[in-house]
This record gives structure tokens, sequence and C-alpha cells, in this order.
């Protein structure tokens, strides 16, 4: 599979989850080819069930975004891509809605835990972000 076709893979599982994408199709296309960002997929057949994108920073690394398509949540995808982070030693930091419990939920059960608060951090609703942060192997 070439990279158009995963990001345009990407791409679509995002319209299905939001709606819309938050991101362009060009935006994923650019995000996946910078040296120090990663995607995780899972697959059945041919088709994208879901992604975790990752940025990684000396030491730590930031999850951009976690997304399955809505009739398969539920069903652990998310949490098997969580698991493909285990080996990672540093620190781990993202954001989510504060109103997105269920993703919370599964952060929570992945050793993460709440460490602050962005007000005003996504539009569309406009809605506060809670920023988690899972310790490193060396730090837990």
């Amino acid at each position: 599979m070439s990279i158009q076709e995963k990001a345009a893979a990407v791409y679509q599982v995002l319209k299905e989850v939001y709606g819309q994408s938050p991101w362009t199709l060009k935006q994923i296309l650019f995000d996946m080819q910078q040296e120090h960002v990663d995607y995780f997929t899972f697959y059945h057949q041919e088709t994208l069930l879901g992604f975790l994108a990752i940025q990684q920073l000396p030491g730590e690394m930031e999850i951009t975004n976690l997304a399955v398509l809505p009739s398969y949540q539920g069903q652990g995808i998310a949490s098997w891509l969580m698991g493909q982070l285990d080996g990672f030693e540093g620190r781990i930091f993202l954001e989510v809605r504060a109103s997105n419990h269920r993703a919370q939920q599964l952060y929570l059960k992945h050793g993460f835990e709440v460490i602050g608060q962005r007000s005003n951090y996504y539009h569309d609703p406009i809605e506060a972000a809670l920023i988690m942060r899972r310790e490193g192997k060396n730090d837990r």
C-alpha cells in the first residue's frame, strides 16, 4: 500500500468518526512523511478499521490521534493500538476532549493520568482538553 493510499484510508476513518475530518488529506500525507511521526494501523482484510498516530521527541512521545471506525468501537481495537506503545520507555503525552469519557477510560486503563487542562483547545464545538501523561518505565 502506498503512503497516499494509507493517508486516504486514515482520512476516511477520520471522516466517519468525526463527521468531517479535523485534518485535510494533504495534512495527513505531510504528517506521515515526517521522520519523527509514526502511524500504527489495524486492518481487516483491505479496510482500515483504526489507527494511532504518534510524534516522537527526544525521550518522550505525543499521541496526536487515535480513531476507530464507529461500527468497530468497543471491540478492543483502540486498546490493541495503545498496546503498540508498551515497549516505549519514555513519557507519553496526549490531549483528549474533556467530554470524551470513553477515551479517557481507555487512557487510564493504559496507565495515563490527568496532569492538566487546556481551555478552549478544541473547536467545533469549543471545548477544553485534558492533558494526560504516562510516565516512562524508569519513572513508574
